[in-house]
C-alpha cells in the first residue's frame, strides 16, 4: 500500500508547484519552487548529476549545477512539472527503497510538497491514518540516519503514545521530540521552525 501512498503523495507535489509561480520562495534555502521540480527530476532522472548533490566536492557540485541549468534551459517551469505528473512515483537515486516499503521516496515528496506549502501559505491536505503510520515509520529511519550523532538521546514520541528511542541516552540524558508523524518529518529533516513539535531535553 505505501506505493499507491507515495504515488498520491507525488502527486499532491506536483499540484504544489503547479500553485505557484517558478520563482516562489521554499524552504530549503537558496532554493526556488523551480529548483525544487528539477531537484526531483534529477533524483529520478540524471544519475550524472548525483554526485555533486550529496558530496561537498566542488567539481561535482559544478557538475551538478550545470547539469540542472541546462534541464531549466530544456524545459519549462509548466513542462517540467507535467513531466513529473506522468513519471512513476520511483525515484531512481533510491534503488533499495522497495526493501523500506518505497517510504523514502514518500517522505521526498511528503516534505518538499511542505517546503512549497508552508513557504507560500497553501493549504495542506491533513495526512490521513495510512500515511501517518507510512510516515512514522519512514521518520525512525530518517532520525537514524540524521540524528543519531547530531542528536544524541533523541527519543521521538507520537500524541497516540508511541515513542520511539532514536539512540542511547547521552550522559544519562535525552531529546524528546513530540508531535504527529508528518510534524516529526518536518522536525527531523531541519523544518524545525515549521514543525508543530514540542521538544523536551531531560
Amino acid at each position: 500500500m505505501t506505493a499507491a501512498l507515495r504515488d498520491r503523495q507525488k502527486d499532491r507535489f506536483c499540484d504544489a508547484l503547479a500553485a505557484v509561480e517558478a520563482t516562489a520562495p521554499t524552504l530549503c534555502e537558496g532554493w526556488d519552487a523551480h529548483d525544487l521540480a528539477i531537484h526531483l527530476w534529477i533524483l529520478k532522472h540524471d544519475p550524472a548529476s548525483w554526485p555533486g548533490d550529496f558530496l561537498p566536492v566542488p567539481p561535482l557540485q559544478q557538475t551538478s549545477r550545470e547539469r540542472a541549468r541546462r534541464i531549466r534551459e530544456r524545459w519549462t517551469y509548466a513542462d517540467l512539472i507535467e513531466r513529473l505528473r506522468a513519471d512513476p512515483g520511483s525515484i531512481a537515486c533510491m534503488p533499495l527503497d522497495a526493501l523500506e516499503g518505497h517510504r523514502h521516496a514518500l517522505g521526498e515528496y511528503f516534505m518538499h510538497t511542505l517546503d512549497i506549502t508552508r513557504a507560500n501559505g497553501l493549504p495542506e491536505v491533513a495526512p490521513d491514518d495510512e500515511l501517518e503510520d507510512a510516515l512514522w515509520r519512514r521518520v525512525k529511519a530518517a532520525a537514524l540516519a540524521l540524528h543519531l550523532v547530531k542528536t544524541p538521546g533523541l527519543v521521538l514520541r507520537r500524541p497516540n503514545g508511541d515513542s520511539a528511542r532514536i539512540g542511547p541516552r547521552w550522559r544519562g540524558r535525552e531529546v524528546v521530540v513530540t508531535g504527529e508523524p508528518g510534524e516529526l518529518m518536518c522536525w527531523v529533516y531541519g523544518r524545525g521552525a515549521v514543525a508543530d513539535v514540542t521538544v523536551e531535553r531531560r
